[in-house]
C-alpha cells in the first residue's frame, strides 16, 4: 500500500512539474501584505504569492511524501558541485545580510523565497523526468503566450482576460508598454506576463528547448515542434524585447555549435535536413516580420531617434547611477535581497529623481552587488561563468545530447539578458525561469556525464 502510494504521489509531482513550465510565465498573483513606500513599484516591496507558488507548491510537497512512503529511498543528488555550490553559497549570503539590510522585513521574505527556489532546483535533480512531457508542456504555453501576444500586437489592446492574470493596456494609454512609428503607437506583446521584456525571456528559453528536442526526433515528429517554433518566435517577435531577441541569437548559434563542435563524444551529428529547416523558419519569420515593420524596427534598434526609446536609455543610465551610489554606501553586505529599489527612495533617491516608479538596474550583477555586496556580485558572475568552464574542461569526456545543447544554450541566452534586464533576479516569474532552467541543466549534465562511464 505505501509503496503504491508512493508511486501515486511522484507521479502527482511529476505532473506539477511539468505543469509548472506552462503557469510559469502568468502574472496571476495576490497581493498577501501591501507594504510602502508607494513609489516603489509594488511587486519590489510587498508581499506576494503567484499562481506558480501553488504548482511547484504542490510538486515539492508530493515529491516530498513519495521519498518519504519509498521503502528503499534512492541517495539524494544535489547537482554538479560547481554550480550547486555557488547557489547554495548565494542562499547563505542573502541570509547572513538579512540583519544589516535596508529593509530586514522583506529581505527575510526574499531570502526565503530563494531558498524555495533552490528547493525546486534540488526537486528537479532528483525526479525521473525526460525530456518528453517537459517539450509538451513547452509547446502547449508557446503557443497560448504567443497566440496571445500576437492578438494583442495586431488588435492595441489586451483580450480581457484579466481572470488569467493578463494586463490590461491600450496603446493609446498611459503606462502601456508600445513601439513607435511616427505618431504611430503599436502596443508590444505582453500574453500573459507582467511586461513584453518578460515575455520576449519565456519564450526566447521555451523556444531553445524545444528547438533542442525537435533537433533529437525523427521525421514525421518534427512537423507540429517546427509549427510551434515559427508560431513562437512570431509572438517573439512582438514583444520587441532586444535583449530577448540577442539571448535567442546567441542561444541558438551556442546550441548549434556545441552539436556540430568534434569535441563533444555524440552519437550521431544532428540530421543536416533538421537543422536546415529549424534556420530557414527562424530567417523566414524574422524576414517576413522586418519587411512588415520595418518602421517600428527602426525606432526600436536605434536607427532613428523616438521619444520613447530615448527616455528607456536615460533611464536604464540613471538607475546605473543609482546601483553604483549604493555600492558605494554598502559594499560589504549590501542593501539586502530584493531591497534595491526601496533602498534606492530612502538612501539615493537623487540619482533618479526624475522618475516617479523605483524599480531595479537593468543589470543583474549591479543589482546583485549592490543587494548582496561584493561577495553576492562576485558569485553571480561566477554561476553565469561555471558551467561553460565546466562544458570546456569535459568535453573529451560529455556526451553531447540536443536536450543538454539546448538546455546550454538557454542558459547562454539568460547570461546575455542578465547585462541587459533584471528580470532573471528581481521578477519572480524571471527567477523561477532562471532556476528552472539551472535544475534543468544540472540534471542533464549528470545524465551526460554518467552516460560515458557505462
Amino acid at each position: 500500500m505505501k509503496l503504491r502510494s508512493a508511486r501515486l504521489a511522484e507521479k502527482l509531482s511529476l505532473w506539477f512539474v511539468t505543469a509548472l513550465w506552462v503557469v510559469q510565465p502568468l502574472w496571476q498573483h495576490r497581493v498577501l501584505r501591501h507594504r510602502i513606500p508607494e513609489a516603489v513599484f509594488f511587486e519590489f516591496h510587498d508581499f506576494i504569492l503567484y499562481t506558480s507558488d501553488l504548482f511547484w507548491g504542490i510538486a515539492l510537497g508530493t515529491w516530498l511524501l513519495s521519498r518519504r512512503l519509498k521503502r528503499a529511498q534512492s541517495a539524494w543528488q544535489l547537482g554538479p558541485r560547481f554550480l550547486s555550490g555557488l547557489l547554495y553559497t548565494l542562499i547563505l549570503l542573502s541570509f547572513v545580510s538579512v540583519p544589516g539590510a535596508a529593509g530586514s522585513t522583506y529581505a527575510a521574505y526574499q531570502s526565503l523565497r530563494l531558498f524555495l527556489l533552490l528547493t525546486v532546483y534540488v526537486m528537479t535533480l532528483n525526479l525521473p523526468i525526460t525530456p518528453a512531457p517537459i517539450a509538451s508542456a513547452l509547446a502547449a504555453s508557446t503557443v497560448l503566450q504567443a497566440t496571445i501576444a500576437l492578438l494583442q500586437f495586431a488588435l492595441g489592446h489586451s483580450l480581457g482576460l484579466g481572470w488569467l492574470g493578463e494586463v490590461a493596456v491600450n496603446a493609446e494609454g498611459a503606462g502601456a508598454s508600445v513601439v513607435m512609428a511616427g505618431n504611430a503607437r503599436w502596443l508590444r506583446g505582453y500574453g500573459l506576463t507582467q511586461h513584453p521584456n518578460l515575455l520576449g525571456g519565456c519564450l526566447m528559453i521555451f523556444l531553445l528547448l524545444i528547438a533542442g528536442y525537435y533537433l533529437g526526433q525523427p521525421g514525421k515528429q518534427r512537423i507540429p515542434l517546427l509549427a510551434v517554433l515559427g508560431l513562437g518566435l512570431a509572438g517573439l517577435l512582438t514583444t520587441f524585447s532586444r535583449s530577448a531577441w540577442l539571448g535567442a541569437t546567441t542561444g541558438g548559434g551556442t546550441m548549434l555549435a556545441l552539436l556540430i563542435l568534434p569535441s563533444f563524444r555524440q552519437e550521431q551529428p544532428p540530421d543536416r535536413k533538421a537543422v536546415l529547416l529549424l534556420i530557414a523558419i527562424a530567417l523566414g519569420t524574422a524576414i517576413s516580420f522586418a519587411t512588415i515593420h520595418w518602421p517600428l524596427l527602426e525606432t526600436r534598434l536605434g536607427l532613428a531617434r523616438q521619444g520613447v526609446e530615448i527616455r528607456s536609455v536615460e533611464e536604464r543610465s540613471s538607475l546605473a547611477a543609482g546601483a553604483w551610489a549604493l555600492i558605494r554606501q554598502r559594499p560589504l553586505l549590501g542593501v539586502g535581497p530584493g531591497n534595491f529599489s526601496t533602498a534606492l527612495y530612502w538612501l539615493s533617491p537623487e540619482t533618479v529623481a526624475a522618475y516617479p516608479i523605483y524599480q531595479p538596474v537593468h543589470n543583474v550583477a549591479l543589482l546583485a552587488t549592490a543587494e548582496l555586496g561584493i561577495l553576492g556580485g562576485a558569485l553571480w558572475l561566477g554561476l553565469m561563468a561555471a558551467p561553460w568552464l565546466a562544458l570546456c574542461l569535459a568535453r573529451h569526456q560529455l556526451r553531447m545530447t540536443p536536450w543538454l545543447a539546448g538546455l546550454s544554450g538557454a542558459l547562454a541566452a539568460l547570461a546575455v539578458v542578465s547585462w541587459l534586464d533584471a528580470y532573471v533576479w528581481s521578477s519572480h516569474q524571471g527567477r523561477l525561469l532562471q532556476w528552472l532552467v539551472w535544475g534543468f541543466w544540472g540534471r542533464a549534465w549528470n545524465n551526460a556525464r554518467k552516460e560515458t562511464w557505462q
